[in-house]
């Protein structure tokens, strides 16, 4: 996504369930990952991790574009 399009209040927004979404992965995690009782838990916990790369990732592109727009 073309991140430096979005105005600051949609960059906060994005920032703020971006960091809402990595909480949730990781509770997500810690709860599946001890014991995957069905292969579909192991799948979930498997590509959970990716998940939360991803979204740091994307995180820090918003973060980035936010700091580039309040810049004067």
């Amino acid at each position: 996504m073309a991140y430096a399009k979005l105005d600051e209040k949609e960059l906060k927004k994005a920032i703020k369930e971006t960091k809402e979404a990595i909480w949730r992965g990781q509770k997500l995690l810690k709860r599946i990952s001890d014991k995957p009782t069905t292969a579909g838990r192991k799948e979930v916990a498997d590509a959970t991790p990716k998940l939360i790369d991803k979204l740091e990732r994307d995180l820090k592109k918003l973060e980035k574009a936010l700091e580039t727009k309040s810049e004067p």
